[in-house]
């Protein structure tokens, strides 16, 4: 018959064999990896040895050597037990203070990360704000576009230097030219100021000369100065004298007379203001076509579209805006314009005026 295998450990404290039935009922204990036997354990508990081991001391009478052996293993088990419970109670401390270590080093790897996210940001920030700062090449680029420009600009403005030189060379020789053609009016009108002056001298006397009798002198006017209707109303003596002046050579008499016709503000004078539009002098021609347009009357506006087709352009300017004065209308017409355009503008007006004449006034 085969016998079973037994397995069997040995004590770490004395070295004694440790059945696997001791261990099984408690007698003898492992702790971590150690075999602690029932010869050890109950003085490590500090319990009464177990009724199996009630035989062990006659054995070891009857083994004195073995006795003594087991005697000096004994406080060296002990020493052994209670290095492995410090070792126990040292290496959970150290479980413990790494534990907190770790949760400590976990808050502060929480605490880098937050911070590592936040430099991200501002260092996204700054990226976005970088891209929007010009970079060197790109002031480098700018400059010589500046420097560029500056150069056009300086040369445009020496072209414009001499056009503005050219100009005012221009300027002066026209200023010249019409100085050379300019007629000097400044006698007459110093000639035209004396005549006023002993015009108003004279009624001054008029006014002053006693009355011999009440009843009103009609002058008789003489053939020159006769308006054109016999059967029209006879002017004042003083517009009679004006009247006479517009027959004169000079222009500036003629001039004088119709300023004062002008300054009357009497329909009677028309008649004889008309035919100044047709005067050789365009200055007379103009202060006539300026003055009579304060008489809304079909005749004024006959007159003044003769006026429009005047040889002078300011004659003709001053014909349109008193004809726009007089009917109120406002018919385009370009007093400087070529020839054809200002056949254009009589036209027009012409036109018109054939269609209102007869109700012109009414």
């Amino acid at each position: 018959m085969q016998d079973d295998a037994v397995e069997v450990a040995f004590c770490e404290l004395c070295g004694t064999s440790v059945p696997i039935a001791d261990l099984t009922i408690g007698s003898a204990t492992r702790h971590q990896g150690k075999t602690i036997g029932a010869c050890c354990l109950p003085s490590l508990r500090g319990t009464p040895p177990s009724p199996s081991l009630a035989a062990a001391p006659a054995s070891l009478a009857a083994n004195p050597a073995r006795q003594n052996g087991e005697t000096r293993l004994l406080p060296v088990a002990v020493v052994m037990l209670v290095a492995v419970a410090a070792a126990t109670l040292f290496l959970d401390f150290r479980l413990t203070t790494a534990a907190g270590e770790a949760a400590q080093w976990r808050s502060e790897l929480v605490q880098v990360r937050e911070l590592i996210a936040a430099d991200s940001q501002v260092l996204a920030a700054l990226a976005v704000t970088m891209d929007a700062v010009p970079r060197r090449a790109d002031l480098l680029d700018l400059g010589a576009k500046l420097a560029e420009a500056s150069g056009a600009g300086a040369t445009a403005q020496s072209d414009l230097q001499k056009q503005l030189d050219a100009l005012k060379t221009d300027i002066a020789s026209l200023a010249a030219t019409q100085r050379s053609l300019a007629i000097d009016y400044r006698p007459l009108l110093e000639d035209l100021r004396q005549r006023q002056l002993r015009t108003l001298e004279a009624v001054s006397a008029v006014r002053a000369a006693p009355v011999v009798d009440s009843a009103p002198v009609v002058p008789t006017p003489s053939p020159e100065s006769a308006p054109a209707d016999a059967s029209a109303p006879t002017l004042p003596p003083a517009l009679l004298e004006q009247v006479k002046k517009l027959a004169a050579g000079e222009p500036a008499t003629r001039f004088e007379g119709v300023d004062e016709l002008l300054r009357s503000k009497d329909p009677l004078v028309l008649p004889s203001l008309l035919p100044m539009v047709k005067d050789a002098d365009a200055f007379v021609r103009r202060l006539t076509v300026e003055g009579i347009g304060q008489w809304k009357r079909a005749e004024v506006v006959e007159a003044l579209l003769t006026a429009l087709a005047d040889t002078d352009e300011y004659v003709r300017e001053t014909a349109w805006r008193s004809l726009k004065e007089v009917t109120s209308q406002k018919i385009a017409f370009e007093a400087t314009g070529t020839k054809d355009a200002r056949a254009r503008g009589v036209q027009r007006w012409q036109e018109w005026w054939d269609k209102n004449k007869a109700t012109f006034g009414s």
